[in-house]
């Protein structure tokens, strides 16, 4: 049987819900879907990348299928992404409670965004990539967050640039080197 199933949500469209109660640490289930490689360096290849892609390496994502297109964000989220495609339960969720994860953990598209409607008290209102997120939520999370989206808030993150445009152009000059389709 099925850990999960997809129902409507209260956040988003169709969400993943869980079909017995989940212990903290559990493997809730695993991202499957298509390797991508894509650049994505302007908002125009930005708005043609998928929307439900999941990042998992410089240029790199999975499209994923089936019930994982559902996966909602939350800014307190009950599930997280260890490695790159392993969704573990943060804390123990209750049978029919809608599973969620941070999208900034996983993502390091500059140029994308998204606003948030989570209800969660800590709502950031705007989702970025990591290079946007809070110092306290990185820390909070660092166990979890892949080493390569680790590096990239502790070299990339916005506070070490004056302004947009000067992270914009090194974060390019970046993911541009040694792009390979």
């Amino acid at each position: 049987m099925s850990k999960v199933y997809i129902k409507k949500s209260k956040l988003h469209g169709k969400g993943i819900f869980v079909s017995r109660n989940i212990k903290k640490g559990e493997i809730v289930f695993i991202i499957k879907g298509k390797k991508i490689n894509f650049l994505i360096d302007n908002n125009e290849k930005a708005k043609i990348a998928g929307l439900n892609w999941v990042g998992i390496g410089k240029n790199k994502w999975v499209d994923p299928i089936n019930h994982c297109i559902s996966f909602n964000h939350s800014c307190e989220p009950n599930c997280a992404i260890k490695g790159k495609v392993t969704v573990i339960a943060l804390r123990n969720i209750k049978k029919d409670e809608e599973i969620t994860f941070d999208y900034s953990l996983n993502e390091s598209d500059i140029f994308w965004h998204i606003n948030c409607n989570c209800g969660s008290s800590k709502c950031r209102k705007i989702i970025k990539s990591i290079q946007f997120l809070p110092k306290t939520t990185f820390t909070k999370f660092s166990h979890l967050i892949p080493s390569y989206y680790k590096k990239v808030f502790i070299k990339f993150n916005i506070s070490n640039f004056k302004n947009f445009n000067g992270l914009k152009t090194e974060w390019v000059n970046f993911i541009k080197k040694d792009f390979k389709i």
